[in-house]
């Protein structure tokens, strides 16, 4: 069986996507893979050896020259770089400001890939020689990914699969912007188009399985995110109660608050402060993180020290906004950082809306101590810290959903046995 990945980033270490489809592709045979992308990034692992790489600006100058996109192959691939992104100067400038999705970049950079040349014959030539049996596409929020994923699938007259790591379709953050309900309208109308077309759909949990399914209608295989821990962390616990990850979506307001109850609250021989690692810049966001807002801030660690942070930490946090509007833009999002969470044999502290996806989950699963509520926070606080029996209960529960749905193996076999399936029946 071979499967043509197509999505904006690389199989890597250092971007979410890119995380997580190295993850559910990890072992698979190299000529059974060969990926489509869309970022100035180089292959940096040995997962995959065939790729056919297109940037932005090769997009932008093939409306003109009608040229586009770069093979690489094994030897291409650069093993020694810690970041696969390649991109300087203008380039890089012009990324991080395309990052902020407002409806005249998404309009502006679906036209250059509408208007631009990328199915060329180098690459139908490309396609042809590999070969594929499916196409299994990692969707995201610009309308050309889907249009190449659809084109493609029906020129080899191949089936098609969607995995789902975030929801663009339920909710537009751009509404209240000027263009942003024709942007999405313009964007829901290629999607509807591509999933009519596909046979299945790989959402990242339960809550998406159930609302994709039926607003498209297609057979939904959760694909819960797998964790990189294979056993609990061997780190002898102290008494920190730590949060490592990124401080968007008004997540560092939920620190505060919780760094604030426990000074209120200085229990006796346990912590006042949380203890926060992030790569977080915003000098806003970074001057609220105070010893007197109770956040001791120790900025960016790596993957290491992710680890062991992890592993010697008594509890470590997962927290959403209340904000009704972010929680309306993350109530499909499961933290790439809660499958390693449920993993590494610390506890686990939830503390943001019932409805949002992970807190859903996890308290579902009893898999960590849930605080759904504002006014309950201080409480529940104490009835966590101070019970070391509630502690080891909530790990074990974790434990057994790390091993039951967040198992790279088992995870990968699932989408092994599904493919197949599809392209049997197709």
């Amino acid at each position: 069986m071979k499967v043509l990945v197509i999505s904006h980033n690389v199989f890597c270490q250092t971007s979410n996507m890119g995380k997580t489809l190295s993850a559910y592709f990890e072992g698979w045979d190299k000529a059974e893979l060969a990926q489509i992308y869309v970022h100035s990034e180089v292959p940096t692992s040995d997962i995959c050896h065939n790729y056919f790489r297109f940037t932005d600006s090769e997009i932008i100058k093939s409306i003109f020259t009608r040229k586009s996109g770069t093979v690489l192959t094994e030897k291409d691939i650069k093993r020694d770089r810690v970041d696969s992104r390649i991109d300087t100067g203008n380039a890089a400038a012009l990324y991080q400001k395309a990052r902020r999705r407002t409806p005249f970049i998404y309009f502006a950079r679906n036209l250059w890939w509408k208007l631009g040349k990328w199915k060329t014959k180098k690459l139908l030539k490309w396609v042809d020689e590999f070969s594929p049996d499916i196409i299994f596409l990692a969707s995201g929020d610009y309308a050309f990914i889907y249009d190449i994923a659809l084109k493609l699938a029906k020129y080899k007259n191949i089936p098609l699969v969607v995995s789902c790591m975030d929801d663009y379709y339920l909710y537009n953050k751009n509404a209240g912007r000027l263009g942003g309900k024709l942007v999405h309208r313009r964007f829901m109308k290629q999607v509807n188009k591509t999933m009519a077309y596909a046979s299945a759909i790989y959402p990242i949990c339960d809550k998406m399985a159930k609302d994709y399914g039926a607003l498209f209608q297609k057979p939904c295989h959760v694909l819960c995110t797998p964790s990189t821990i294979e056993k609990p962390l061997a780190y002898e616990k102290g008494n920190a109660i730590s949060y490592i990850g990124n401080l968007g979506y008004h997540r560092n307001r939920q620190l505060i608050a919780i760094g604030k109850a426990l000074k209120s609250l200085a229990l006796d021989g346990k912590p006042s402060c949380i203890d926060v690692y992030s790569a977080e810049t915003d000098e806003e966001i970074l001057a609220e993180l105070t010893e007197e807002n109770g956040i001791c801030f120790h900025g960016k660690i790596s993957g290491d020290e992710v680890l062991r942070i992890m592993g010697e930490s008594r509890i470590v946090i997962h927290t959403e906004s209340f904000n009704e509007r972010t929680r309306k833009m993350v109530a499909y999002s499961v933290s790439t950082k809660i499958a390693d969470s449920l993993a590494s044999g610390t506890c686990l502290l939830a503390y943001g809306p019932a409805e949002i996806a992970s807190i859903e989950y996890l308290k579902e699963n009893k898999a960590a101590f849930c605080i759904t509520e504002e006014a309950e926070l201080e409480e529940g606080l104490v009835s966590l810290i101070g019970s070391s029996e509630l502690q080891s209960a909530l790990v074990q529960n974790a434990l057994a959903l790390a091993k039951q749905r967040h198992s790279g193996s088992i995870n990968r076999q699932m989408i092994k046995d599904t493919l197949e399936e599809i392209i049997k029946q197709a």
